[in-house]
């Protein structure tokens, strides 16, 4: 019985042991995993605190609330980006823009935007050349439309077509893109526009026996002939009873809006590299009615206009739209639109561009397209009547905002709705030739001053287009 007994307590004692061999090994296997799920517990925990923010030494607050910021005002935890932006605007244009700044800077408080107009000096393509050469370009430019494609020549402007996407692109009018489009990428975003048009009245050339336009250059010869009373313009005297055109004084645009409408060979006008026979003979042709039939009236002047033109003594008008809108009803209603509308279009107007040395082009673009979207283009159109760069101003979803005053001209969407290249394709591609036109227009304002109107003395200026 001793003997039994002693052989069931070995058997336990040996059982014993395994058992707690097996617990050992069990527990030194699952005793890493244990640590890593507790380390991995600990770290989530550090993480969602750091996250509420929680301030623990708070005294002035319940458990169950959190601290509240007041609408516009900004983290200190969050970077506030600086953009500058340098524009040349009228002072009523200006004042306009700085409302819709303000209200920017109100619903995007992380972005400040410096905001100065250079009205008194404004800045040509020498300057802005200059500024960038030295690192001084602003973040956001507003540039006339003739020099954005010889700054991003120069490698000063960045594109901007990875950063205009969605409506803002989809919204613009191709006709006013393509002259800022070079090398594949799109170098700013239209800002506004006043383009050159042709007039034609209507009364006077019906009293000619002439049709509601001029179409060519035969057609304009014998109209002239016709108001000098038969007259060659060589052997007119004195002043005359009408006026074939008006040219104000130094207003390059005007005179080559003018010769565009009437040049036959389709060399371009808008290189000026220089001058072909066909250019070279109409406005020296121009010149023998300079004296006494071509009336020297400044567009700023919209009464005197008005005046020649309801007492029928201007056959023909070349102006910008805002002078247009500017003329007296009764006036207004003598003059028809030349059949081929704008003449040079994009010449006329103003671009926003994002400097190569911009280290905020993603807040630089928002800005731009808020400035330039659909409400405030209808904003501007609507206190000024400044013709808006947006498409959809133009659509049938516009006649609901326009109900209550004047639509927008349908013939500038029909005539900037499609692609189109400057005259002799994209001429505005080079450099050199901002430096021409400054040339050009200094020649023409030296001739064509108030007190004199030297055509032919300002056609010897220019070269020769070599064929």
């Amino acid at each position: 019985m001793l003997g039994q007994t002693r052989r069931l307590l070995v058997s336990y004692t040996h059982k014993g042991m395994e058992a707690e061999r097996t617990n050992t090994v069990t527990l030194r296997r699952i005793a890493p995993l244990v640590f890593s799920l507790l380390l991995i517990v600990a770290l989530l925990l550090i993480h969602y605190t750091r996250m509420l923010d929680w301030n623990w030494t708070r005294t002035d607050e319940s458990d169950s609330s959190s601290p509240v910021l007041p609408v516009g005002s900004v983290d200190d935890d969050e970077d506030v980006k600086d953009i500058y932006v340098t524009v040349s605007l009228e002072s009523s244009r200006f004042v306009r823009l700085q409302e819709l700044n303000d209200t920017f800077m109100t619903e995007h408080p992380r972005i400040q935007v410096h905001l100065t107009n250079e009205r008194s000096e404004r800045p040509g393509y020498a300057d802005w050349l200059a500024r960038s050469e030295r690192g001084e370009a602003p973040d956001v430019m507003l540039l006339d439309n003739a020099i954005v494609l010889p700054m991003a020549v120069k490698g000063y402007l960045k594109s901007v077509d990875s950063l205009l996407v969605g409506d803002a692109m989809s919204d613009q009018l191709a006709g006013l893109l393509e002259p800022l489009r070079w090398n594949g990428y799109l170098w700013a975003v239209p800002s506004h526009i006043d383009p050159y048009l042709l007039f034609w009245n209507k009364d006077m050339l019906e009293q000619l026996g002439m049709p509601s336009q001029i179409d060519n250059f035969g057609m304009l010869e014998d109209a002239a002939k016709a108001l000098a009373g038969g007259s060659d313009g060589a052997e007119v005297a004195g002043e005359a009873a009408a006026y074939l055109t008006n040219l104000s004084p130094g207003d390059l645009h005007q005179l080559m809006a003018w010769e565009a409408r009437f040049h036959q060979e389709g060399t371009s006008l808008i290189s000026l590299k220089g001058m072909d026979e066909t250019d070279r003979s109409h406005l020296l042709w121009l010149d023998g009615y300079a004296s006494s039939m071509i009336s020297r009236v400044p567009l700023t002047q919209p009464i005197k206009l008005s005046e020649l033109l309801i007492e029928d003594k201007l056959l023909s008008s070349v102006m910008t739209w805002s002078a247009y809108n500017k003329l007296n009803k009764t006036a207004k209603d003598k003059l028809v639109l030349d059949s081929e509308g704008p003449l040079y279009p994009w010449l006329n107007g103003s671009s926003y561009a994002i400097s190569a040395g911009s280290r905020s082009d993603e807040e630089a673009i928002l800005w731009i397209q808020e400035m330039t979207d659909a409400a405030s283009q209808f904003a501007y159109y609507d206190a000024s009547g400044e013709l808006p760069v947006r498409a959809s101003l133009y659509g049938e979803q516009a006649q609901l905002v326009f109900r209550s005053g004047l639509m927008p001209p349908i013939w500038w969407y029909e005539a900037l709705s499609v692609k189109q290249q400057p005259e002799g394709g994209n001429v505005l591609a080079d450099p050199e030739w901002p430096i021409r036109w400054q040339k050009r227009e200094a020649d023409w304002q030296v001739h064509s001053g108030e007190e004199k109107l030297e055509i032919a003395e300002f056609v010897a200026t220019i070269p020769s287009l070599q064929p």
